[in-house]
């Protein structure tokens, strides 16, 4: 799976790609220097200011130009050909990017509602920030957008 850094218009996108199991790091507020460290592990920086062409000779750089979040998404997977269905989704923490580990549904009884606890088998846990994850019907609702915005 490649490698994202996305700038500071690019936040509900980068969401989506981490959803994809994509490696997205999202910069809020980033420095020049800051984008040409990403660039320089190999990284593809997504933006949508159409002057970032003067990052092309230090990395690669992909402009989206749609608003639509969903649209951007569709744009990205089909200008970069990600093979983005055959992906882990629902690999990364969509928070912080990191890595989520599958955990056992008795390490997390304290940290999720009752009900959830009750009626999920499945958890995972971001290696980072901590957050808890499990496959509600948020999951499946995001699974069906994802049919619908890539579905060509």
């Amino acid at each position: 799976m490649q490698r994202f850094v996305a700038d500071r218009m690019l936040g509900k996108l980068a969401r989506w790609l981490r959803v994809l199991g994509c490696d997205v790091v999202y910069l809020k507020r980033a420095t020049e220097e800051e984008i040409l460290e990403k660039l320089q592990e190999g990284r593809t920086l997504l933006t949508r200011n159409r002057r970032a062409r003067s990052w092309l000779g230090k990395g690669k750089v992909f402009i989206v130009r749609d608003n639509d979040p969903r649209m951007q998404l569709r744009d990205v997977v089909k200008g970069l050909r990600l093979p983005v269905l055959d992906g882990p989704i629902f690999s990364r923490c969509l928070s912080c990017n990191h890595p989520l580990d599958e955990v056992r549904r008795d390490e997390v009884r304290e940290e999720v509602p009752e009900y959830i606890y009750q009626t999920q088998e499945e958890f995972h846990r971001c290696s980072d920030c901590g957050k808890v994850y499990w496959p509600g019907s948020h999951a499946k609702s995001m699974r069906q957008q994802l049919r619908e915005i890539l579905k060509d």
